[in-house]
């Protein structure tokens, strides 16, 4: 695990003065146990910063070059099945020098190229260059675990494990703000793949590469995409077995390492599921790590203390206390170089920071909502409704309001023009009515993406159209959130029920073995699979949360008043302020709770401040 860097010069190759010192203590905290640089003198550089895990001696150090100098590699990950693809390099001839993942996937590189990827089980971002073709691949692993930012413009391109390092290259100095991705990060509280927040910048998509050569020719391709539906081949008890089956092969593949592994523990499902996997596989001691709250609401810790009790770890749990969050702050914004908006990386950072003091490797139960249907405030909903999307919308706006003149339970998504809107507006940290008060000119949802656009009512499309989107979208925040945190406290995090053979299996399994749309209860085959552990039972669904909506009120009141209410724009975007003191206002008095919308804002002008206040003096 580690952080990566580099560039690639267009044209005659001429050198821009590029701080690449600068650029590489960037992410000093993603690999403080070694760091390294290479460049060819004309079209290509290269810099990583390692965290020791596998094959700690120095044979471990990137780049790597192999080729006589020909090839060059940076990699971010873990790749779990490189043992196997090892020997089958062996019987071709290669000679390896080191006992390292890294050394696999360069070699593998240079023996399949692009069909490489396909072939990696595992977490990646990396850089591999041809000195020769003058060419650099670059891609990012199947579910977007790990991050890889880039910028593409007439000089060349430039790409980072963080997106500050980005903003830190001079090529960057003369680019304004992407409307379009501001707008999505107004709605969503962070800003998706492909985007990114400033012109000419992106992220890579999960399951992508992308090939560019100094000439400037560019092609882009995929060699993993999630299905937007499969006919389920899996249902009932074979269904639930073979759950289990994969998810214990997937936990003991996770847990190779030459330092120690420990693990995130919650009061829920997923991780528990996980941690008990560890204790079944193994048998070395563990030490599994949370976070309470102290408020009834969000604290989740009693529930974990009672998984580890049974289970048979050593726990240790930490206290987030209201009186910290200014001190968390500036670690907060710090850990994510770019504008993010969801308030649980507080807690992330801080259960990251806790098993760091110990540990470099945990694991997380991270993908079982997302592959499992297990978000039924959403998924239930919206198979629910699927029956009511068969009127048309004229009819369904009649029986709105009829509801509404007999007080009877109202659903204000009847209102929408799809269930892909419905789905949309679910994910809304502030409804559109009020972003478009605060925001007059807000910018439109980019007309090119079309990951909430589906009309059918059908309950099995809706069923697979519904996860396929939190997959390729919610997840990629979530992972986005925990890779941030982790690796500013250059801590590992794996996730084995985001294994590529767990993935295969989730795809084949009937949404019905996975959730009961009556009860409201996902995620069945994992909690069937953890009732073979642990009598200990939870069923209220809880994010990873602190008590955001009180913070505001008190100890982030001031700030956010000195750094959002007076304000009259941001980044060009200009704000209404009567419209903002009067959500405030609501806030303060308790009469809604509209923290989910409040951090976000306060989050983006603290960004401002601290990465972008000064651009352009450049």
């Amino acid at each position: 695990m580690c952080g990566i860097a580099g560039e690639l010069r267009f044209g005659t190759g001429q050198t821009v003065r590029t701080d690449w010192n600068k650029i590489s203590s960037m992410m000093s905290r993603r690999g403080p146990d070694d760091q390294g640089f290479w460049s060819d003198d004309k079209y290509c550089t290269l810099v990583f910063r390692r965290l020791a895990i596998i094959d700690l001696s120095s044979r471990g150090h990137q780049p790597m070059i192999a080729g006589n100098g020909r090839y060059a590699l940076v990699f971010n990950g873990e790749v779990y099945n490189f043992m196997r693809l090892r020997k089958q390099l062996e019987s071709r001839g290669v000679k390896f020098c080191s006992t390292s993942d890294s050394e696999v996937v360069l070699h593998a590189l240079i023996e399949w190229g692009k069909e490489a990827l396909a072939k990696f089980n595992g977490m990646f971002a990396l850089g591999f260059y041809d000195s020769v073709e003058k060419r650099l691949l670059l891609a990012r692993d199947y579910a977007g675990i790990k991050p890889i930012y880039y910028l593409l413009c007439n000089d060349g391109i430039v790409f980072g494990s963080q997106y500050d390092q980005l903003l830190a290259h001079p090529w960057s100095y003369h680019f304004g703000i992407s409307r379009e991705a501001l707008g999505l990060y107004l709605r969503l509280a962070y800003i998706p793949a492909p985007y990114a927040l400033v012109e000419n910048t992106h992220m890579l998509e999960p399951g992508m590469w992308m090939e560019i050569t100094a000439d400037g020719q560019t092609k882009c391709g995929r060699f993993f995409t999630f299905p937007q539906h499969v006919e389920p081949s899996l249902s009932g008890e074979e269904a639930t077995e073979a759950v289990d089956e994969v998810i214990t092969a997937a936990v003991k593949r996770h847990l190779i390492s030459d330092v120690p592994v420990g693990a995130f523990l919650s009061g829920g499902i997923d991780s528990p599921l996980v941690v008990a996997k560890m204790r079944s596989v193994s048998t070395n001691a563990m030490q599994a790590f949370t976070i309470g709250t102290g408020e009834k609401e969000t604290d989740e810790s009693a529930d974990a203390q009672a998984y580890a009790k049974e289970i048979g770890v050593e726990h240790k749990v930490e206290y987030i206390l209201p009186d910290q969050a200014l001190d968390l702050i500036p670690s907060v914004i710090d850990a994510c170089g770019e504008p993010f908006g969801d308030y649980s990386i507080f807690p992330t950072l801080m259960v990251s920071r806790l098993a760091s003091h110990n540990h470099k490797v945990v694991l997380s139960g991270d993908g079982g909502d997302e592959l499992f249907w297990g978000y039924p405030s959403r998924f239930a909903t919206l198979i629910r409704m699927s029956s009511d999307f068969r009127m048309p919308l004229w009819l369904r706006k009649i029986r709105w309001g009829t509801n509404r003149i007999f007080l009877r339970n109202n659903n204000r998504f009847l209102l929408k023009g799809s269930l892909g809107e419905c789905h949309r507006s679910m994910h809304n940290h502030l409804s559109e009515k009020i972003l478009k008060e605060i925001f007059p000119s807000l910018p439109a949802w980019p007309s090119e993406s079309d990951v909430y656009v589906y009309d059918g009512s059908d309950p099995d499309q809706i069923a697979q159209l519904s996860r396929w989107n939190e997959f390729v979208y919610h997840l990629t925040m979530v992972l986005m959130k925990v890779d941030r945190a982790s690796m500013y406290n250059s801590l590992e995090v794996r996730v084995p029920l985001l294994d590529r053979e767990v993935i295969e299996v989730a795809m084949k399994i009937d949404w019905r073995d996975c959730l009961n749309v009556d009860t409201k209860m996902g995620k069945l085959p994992l909690r069937h699979a953890l009732a073979r552990y642990v009598k200990h039972k939870t069923y209220t669904k809880r994010g990873f949360e602190i008590p955001m909506a009180t913070w505001l009120r008190t100890s982030l009141k001031e700030m956010f008043e000195e750094h959002v209410m007076k304000r009259t724009e941001i980044l060009g975007l200009e704000i209404n302020q009567e419209a903002l003191r009067r959500v405030f206002a609501q806030h303060m008095l308790g009469k809604r709770n509209y923290a989910w919308g409040l951090w976000p804002l306060l989050s983006l002008a603290l960004w401002v401040n601290r990465y972008y206040k000064h651009k352009g003096a450049h």
